[in-house]
Parts: C-alpha cells; structure tokens; sequence
C-alpha cells in the first residue's frame, strides 16, 4: 500500500490506514529527530506530536507539492527548530554554563563510517556533527541517515536541490574539519 492510498482512506474515515503510517515511518522519523542532539524522551514526544499535526492537517497535505514523506519530516524538523530553541533559551534562564543537550544515539549519526567502529568514535563524531550549524547538520542527516533524494531534501529545507547540494558538500568539509582538528 502506498502512502497516497493510505492517506486517501484516512481521509475517508478509516483512521487505522494512518496508524500504516505511523507504523511505516516512526524509526526513521525518530532517528531523524535524535539527529538534532535532542534526548530520547524529547524525540519521542516531538514525533508523537508531528504525527499529530499531520493527521489533523491531512486534508491540507498536496501530493502535487511534496511526497507524504517530505511533508512529514518538514513538519518535524520545525517542531525540532522550535524544540532546540526553547532548550537554549531555558537554559540561559538557568544561567546553565555548558548549555550543552544529550547528543543522539549512534544511529542518527551520518557519515564518517570508519570513526563509527568505536563508541570513542561514535562520540567524536556526534560532537563534531553537533558543532555544525543547523543547516548543514540537517542536510547531512537527512542525506545520509534518511538516504532520501536530493529533490525530498530540498522540499524538507524549503531550498533549491543547487543549495541542498552545496549544503551537503560544506557540512562534509566542515565535519572532517572537526575530526582533523581533535586527532
């Protein structure tokens, strides 16, 4: 079944056609938002909530625009934006020195295979990953953790497929960089 015959029967009222959804995309909706270097509680209630709001904004949804996955992930990257945000700025009000947040788990890491043998690895490469700017962090999960098309990039990032490229290419540049700089 695929997600525009599903959409069309949750559409209908059959809501067990969503639950399909859920199903087919909770893990890689989870890995990805364990990418933005929130903990696994934090993840959980943001993909619960993107499920949420794209359930009860199915009828809004175009297939013309976006595929259902793209849809879905732009959804949870904002509530991710707004997520990180609010952790920043509680953390001020701490006057929290480190202001820094758990960082994800192995899985949600892209790229730089060989440094993810160890979990000495695994660690480096998820702090370096997180130093990046969120934009070129994004494009990197979603490149090489989600696999998904240069064209579902761009409509997850509102950009060009030109910038979804130069995104990638400079957020590889910069987290080599990173690991350079600690060996």
């Amino acid at each position: 079944m695929d997600d525009g015959f599903l959409i069309r029967q949750t559409l209908s009222g059959k809501p067990n056609a969503f639950r399909l959804l859920v199903v087919r995309y909770q893990r890689p909706l989870f890995r990805f938002l364990g990418g933005f270097g929130l903990d696994q509680a934090v993840a959980e209630e943001l993909a619960q909530e993107t499920f949420l709001r794209a359930y009860r904004n199915l009828a809004g949804y175009d297939a013309d625009k976006a595929k259902f996955s793209s849809w879905l992930f732009t959804i949870a990257k904002h509530l991710a934006i707004n997520e990180k945000a609010r952790l920043r700025q509680r953390a001020s009000h701490l006057d929290r020195s480190d202001g820094e947040v758990e960082l994800p788990g192995r899985d949600s890491v892209p790229g730089a295979h060989e440094a993810l043998e160890t979990a000495e690895g695994r660690t480096r490469v998820q702090q370096a990953l997180h130093r990046l700017p969120e934009v070129l962090r994004s494009a990197l999960i979603l490149a090489y953790l989600k696999e998904l098309s240069m064209d579902d990039i761009a409509n997850i990032e509102c950009c060009s497929v030109g910038a979804v490229k130069s995104r990638i290419f400079r957020g590889k540049q910069l987290l080599r960089a990173e690991l350079a700089e600690e060996d």
